[in-house]
Order: C-alpha cells, then sequence, then structure tokens
C-alpha cells in the first residue's frame, strides 16, 4: 500500500530501532557484525586445503549460508528443516554436531582413528577435539586435518541434497574423507611415506 503525505523525503537509519542515523549507532551496528571474530580463532590444519581451512573459519564464526543465515538476512526460504536428517534447524552447530548424519560420520571416524567418541555441542568444539585428545603431535595434527575433511565433506552433501537432490549416504562421505585425505596427506605435508593400506586399517598410526 502507497501512501502520500506532505512531509518532506527523508532518509531513515534501519540500523538502529531508534531510526536516527548516528556515528554510535553504526558503530554498534558493525561489531555486532564482527561478533566471534576475535575470540573464535580458528587453527588451520597445515595440509588440508585452503578451501577446508576457510570452511572451518566460517563455520566457527557462523559465516554460512544455512536457513538460519538467510532468514536473518530477509531470504526467504522454503524449509528451517536440515536437509541431511530432516529433524533440526538448518544451523551450522547442527549440521556438525547435532544431526544424525554428522553424529554416524564422526562415529565412524572415531572408529577410524581409534580414538574415543567424537561428542561436540557446536562446531567450535569440533575443531578444536583434536587438542583434547590423548595423542602425540603428529597424530593430532592428522586428526586435526581429518576433521576440517570430515566437516567440509558433511557440508558438501548438505549443498548436493539442496541443489542436486542427491541422497546422503554415510558411505560416500567416508569413502571421500579417507581417499582425500590420504592424497592430501601424502602430497601436501612431509609424511610422505603413507601407505593406503595402513592409512585404510588406522588414520594415526
Amino acid at each position: 500500500m502507497v501512501g502520500w503525505s506532505n512531509s518532506n523525503d527523508s532518509w531513515r537509519w534501519l540500523g538502529d530501532h531508534s531510526r536516527v542515523y548516528s556515528v554510535k549507532s553504526v558503530r554498534k551496528k558493525l561489531m555486532e557484525d564482527r561478533v566471534g571474530v576475535g575470540c573464535n580463532v580458528v587453527r588451520w590444519s597445515r595440509w588440508a586445503p585452503i578451501k577446508c581451512n576457510i570452511f572451518a573459519w566460517r563455520a566457527v564464526l557462523n559465516r554460512l549460508p544455512t536457513s538460519e543465515m538467510l532468514i536473518k538476512r530477509n531470504i526467504n526460504v522454503e524449509s528451517t528443516l536440515c536437509l541431511l536428517c530432516g529433524s533440526g534447524e538448518d544451523t551450522i552447530d547442527h549440521i556438525l554436531s547435532g544431526c544424525l548424519v554428522s553424529s554416524l560420520v564422526w562415529q565412524q571416524i572415531s572408529v577410524w582413528c581409534r580414538i574415543p567418541q567424537i561428542f561436540a555441542f557446536s562446531s567450535k568444539d569440533i575443531m578444536e577435539i583434536h587438542s583434547s585428545m590423548d595423542l602425540g603431535k603428529r597424530e593430532k595434527e592428522i586428526l586435526h586435518g581429518i576433521i576440517i575433511i570430515g566437516s567440509w565433506r558433511i557440508w558438501k552433501a548438505r549443498n548436493l541434497k539442496l541443489f542436486e537432490e542427491i541422497e546422503v549416504k554415510i558411505e560416500d562421505i567416508m569413502r571421500d574423507i579417507k581417499a582425500l585425505g590420504f592424497l592430501w596427506l601424502k602430497n601436501r605435508s612431509k609424511i610422505g611415506d603413507l601407505v593406503w593400506d595402513n592409512w585404510c586399517r588406522n588414520a594415526l598410526m
């Protein structure tokens, strides 16, 4: 509905509830958008590709286009349900730590790496899980990369379901994690003598 009035045209600032523009309100808005940048620093994996490290960084900062974030930007979405399990909200914390699919992936990674069962409540917990394990420096570095690659592959499965309607299969996700992990670790680290059969039995050997 369009209304007419005799008042003069004016600009309104939408960054503050008062609709009044001020340097203070701009600064407040900028600080709100930067929440977490200083306190949620992600340590990058030295051997995982940049695309996977950037994904991990954006996940911890909650800067990925989930339904939750699209709605905050006033973008209409058909559903807010998780595309992987259909039972939770499509947030990055749910996708990486609360979803049935991701839980099964972390369970299989735990068995594969012969470490205690991975439990997490947020994407930040997932990215830091390696530091809480009773492992040597080399094993922690390998596990860190595997976790980042696993998270990136789970996100990729979610996007394949959304854009190409490809059904999610745990075995496909795990196959890619193992294959890509082996390829990248062997060629992007100093562990050049990595053997496929040993890797498949236990990635942290």
